[in-house]
């Protein structure tokens, strides 16, 4: 088992939108996604607050709504890097994810991104009376990122804000006016609010561990070049990775991608 940990920081707003009850008259058009909890206001500790019977919190915790990073966002978001810096996706063709039928690229990387990420073709299902087909068992493991405590117990105290709110517009080029219903008003998390990062690597008797995670490393760096979440060209969802620990030991991710690229092609020749 291979275990990253990092903190992410948040270099631009970002959005990943969230379930709306409904819209409310002068409330954001796309509100992100949050969770509510209860923390401590010194500590940001999280806990189940006890009540009274007036029903009042009698343990000091405070109630609070604070943003999440979903894992299912970040592992959908690098393997989709991956896959386009692999070349496994066709940029102009069906567009389908990368799986174990895919007919795009080399298939040794289709087999590495397969290995990590699972097989998510539409076909992975086609060949499932086939016992001569191979299983493959997810090895990476990303996790939901909830910001740390550090961040929180500024938030509780007041001491920052959390959300803003942005308001975008589309403009039709060519008669020069609005479309979609005028001014939308976006909802973010504001820049520099960090989140703990943290995921793990399934590892097997027969993997190349170097290989599988130099190839997640490579990933975070291609993330750190593009957008996490929404409107990501128009500038939002720029993230950086502080402090990365592989197996608690802190490293320097001093290696570049062009380094990266050759020590994976490197493993991969090897098999």
């Amino acid at each position: 088992m291979i275990t990253i940990d990092s903190r992410l920081t948040l270099v631009t707003g970002l959005h990943i939108g969230g379930a709306d009850d409904g819209m409310k008259i002068g409330g954001v058009d796309s509100p992100v996604m949050k969770r509510k909890v209860f923390a401590n206001k010194k500590s940001g500790e999280l806990g189940f607050p006890l009540f009274n019977d007036d029903g009042e919190i009698t343990n000091g915790l405070l109630q609070r709504e604070e943003p999440y990073i979903a894992g299912s966002s970040l592992k959908g978001k690098i393997r989709t890097l991956l896959e386009h810096y692999f070349r496994l996706v066709n940029p102009i063709g069906d567009g389908k994810p990368v799986g174990s039928n895919s007919k795009h690229g080399d298939a040794k990387y289709i087999d590495l991104i397969v290995a990590l990420f699972g097989d998510s073709s539409d076909g992975r299902n086609a060949n499932k009376d086939n016992k001569s087909k191979k299983v493959e068992i997810t090895r990476a493991v990303f996790r939901d990122c909830f910001i740390t405590k550090g961040v929180r117990t500024a938030y509780l105290n007041d001491k920052i804000e959390m959300f803003e709110t942005k308001y975008e517009n589309v403009i039709d080029r060519k008669t020069g006016t609005t479309i979609g219903g005028g001014l939308r008003q976006i909802e973010r998390v504001h820049s520099a609010i960090e989140f703990d990062f943290n995921m793990s690597i399934r590892t097997f008797d027969d993997d190349n561990e170097a290989l599988l995670k130099n190839t997640i490393i490579l990933g975070l760096k291609l993330l750190e070049l593009d957008a996490l979440g929404g409107n990501g060209s128009r500038g939002y969802g720029r993230v950086r990775f502080d402090e990365v620990k592989i197996n608690s030991e802190l490293i320097k991710l001093d290696q570049t991608i062009q380094d990266l690229d050759r020590e994976i092609k490197n493993e991969i020749n090897k098999g």
